[in-house]
This record gives C-alpha cells, sequence and structure tokens, in this order.
C-alpha cells in the first residue's frame, strides 16, 4: 500500500487546500494511535499551502491536531501501563471476592460476590487509567508534542497551488469526463523536487477515506461506465479522483 512508503518519509506533511467555495480544508496522516505518537517524535510536521490560509484556520487546524494528540496520549498510557493495570485489577477483584465470601455473608452465595468483584476490578482498571495520565512522563510527552503543533511552519507550496487549481476543475466536471482523463491515461507533471510532498499529499488522501471507498471508486473508473446517478458530493468525487491519479503518476 502506498501509505506505507509514505509513512516512512522523514517529514510528516500537513496540506491546506482552499476549495474553489473559498472553504479551507486541511489534509494530514495522524490520527489518535500509538503509531501517531512514534512518528511525531521522530519526525518533523510541515505544513504547505497553495492559496494564502487565514490564520484562525490555522489555529482551529491545530485545535483539531491538539485533540486528536490528546487520543493518542491516552492510548500511549493506556499501552504503556497495561500490564500493572491489569495485574492490580485482578488483584483487586480476588481481594473483593473473598471479603464478600467470607467476611460478608449473604443468602445468596457467589452471584453478588462476582458482581462486586467485577465492579472492583473495573473500577480499579480505570481509576488506574486516570493515575497513570497524570504522570509526569505523560505529562511531559504531551507538552513536547504540543510544542511541536503549535510551532508548525506552513509555507506555500506550487505543487498544492497547482492541485487546487485542478480540484476546481475536477469539482466542476461530471463523472463521464473524468472516465474520459482516467481512459486516457493521464498523469500529473511532477517536477522531480515535489516528489516527497506529493507523496506526503497521497499519505494524507489515503487516509482522509476508507480503503472500501477508494477501491470502489477505482473499481468504477476501471469498469469505464458512467453511472448514471452519484449520491457523493462533487468534491468526495474529486478528491478521490485526485488520489488514484497521485497514485498513478508517481507509481
Amino acid at each position: 500500500m502506498v501509505v506505507n512508503e509514505s509513512m516512512t518519509d522523514e517529514k510528516i506533511y500537513l496540506f491546506h487546500i482552499r476549495g474553489q467555495d473559498g472553504v479551507s480544508r486541511f489534509l494530514h496522516p495522524l490520527a489518535g494511535t500509538l503509531e501517531w505518537i512514534d512518528r511525531l517524535k521522530k519526525n518533523p510536521l510541515e505544513g504547505r499551502y497553495g492559496a494564502e490560509p487565514r490564520i484562525e484556520s490555522i489555529d482551529l487546524f491545530r485545535e483539531e491536531l491538539q485533540g486528536i494528540l490528546e487520543q493518542a496520549v491516552r492510548r500511549w498510557a493506556a499501552d504503556r501501563w497495561f500490564p500493572e493495570r491489569f495485574v492490580l485489577s485482578a488483584i483487586a477483584f480476588l481481594v473483593a471476592y473473598f471479603f464478600f465470601s467470607y467476611v460478608i455473608r449473604d443468602p445468596v452465595p457467589v452471584i453478588d460476590e462476582l458482581f462486586l468483584s467485577f465492579l472492583a476490578g473495573i473500577l480499579t482498571f480505570r481509576g488506574l487509567a486516570k493515575r497513570y495520565y497524570a504522570r509526569e512522563e505523560v505529562r511531559a510527552l504531551r507538552r513536547e508534542l504540543r510544542e511541536k503543533i503549535d510551532h508548525t511552519h506552513f509555507e506555500e507550496s506550487p505543487l498544492v497551488r497547482n492541485l487546487e487549481t485542478l480540484l476546481e476543475e475536477l469539482e466542476e466536471s461530471s463523472f463521464g469526463e473524468l472516465l474520459n482523463r482516467w481512459r486516457r491515461g493521464e498523469k500529473l507533471a511532477l517536477h522531480p523536487e515535489d516528489y516527497e510532498e506529493a507523496r506526503g499529499l497521497l499519505g494524507a488522501l489515503e487516509c482522509r477515506f476508507s480503503e472500501k471507498e477508494r477501491k470502489r471508486f477505482l473499481k468504477e473508473l476501471e469498469k469505464g461506465g458512467v453511472v448514471k446517478k452519484r449520491t457523493e458530493e462533487p468534491t468526495k468525487v474529486a478528491y478521490l479522483f485526485l488520489y488514484h491519479l497521485l497514485a498513478r503518476s508517481l507509481s
């Protein structure tokens, strides 16, 4: 898969795309996963734009990334101390079970002891998650990555500017016209210096759409039949077509 190649790049590219409606759209390959943390710790963030974005749009995008960061850090902390949490929760379950079985007698054996013991184990597991998340090690990691996001620099990109113009053209095209372009074997005229950036954009687009969406759209292109009625928005169709056009151009 192309995304695997892009994810080995040293730089992590973030893209601002200005649509023909004036709406700012941001593309990036990051998600709230453990891999997100590893990549962001090791690699620099690079922002690219065509038409210059508004400062408010950049600020909102940074807030979005900060939200993704919080999810990723929580998962990192949960994974980091999972064995300890599991063992301590199991101990809490056993202690509660023996306590309610031998200290507190009741007419209905086993059932209520199991229920209360499971409850004690679950509460311990969740309580430890909050405790570990508040550790200095986690706070330091969160501060480090927050600063990296806040200091991300965006600069103008000829590639993105050209693709903004192309996207406007694609959004105004019918699906039949897109099919004709695909049948002709159309490729993007990429400058060698833009290859790394183009691979970064390809990875960002791959993360924007599910594998099922991408494969279905490619099948429609390769089948060559004009679909009479399409439910997707023109913008979505344009971005999907751009994804496959980039993939073909970089292959």
